[in-house]
């Protein structure tokens, strides 16, 4: 019974995780792409990426 339902849906199921993966990676993207933790502090913030990556930068 199973088996017949897979075999008349594999495209679908497919499509939703090629789909599933897209969404993932957008979203991994929009939130390494956002300025800093969030916090709204970031210049002075050493607690978060954005403030290391600054400092970094500033001691080369």
């Amino acid at each position: 019974m199973m088996s017949v339902w897979l075999a008349e849906n594999w495209v679908t199921i497919i499509i939703l995780i090629i789909i599933m993966v897209l969404v993932f990676f957008a979203v991994r993207s929009l939130r390494n792409n956002r300025g800093g933790c969030g916090s709204g502090g970031c210049e002075n913030c050493l607690g978060c990426n954005g403030g290391r990556n600054k400092d970094k930068k500033n001691r080369k």
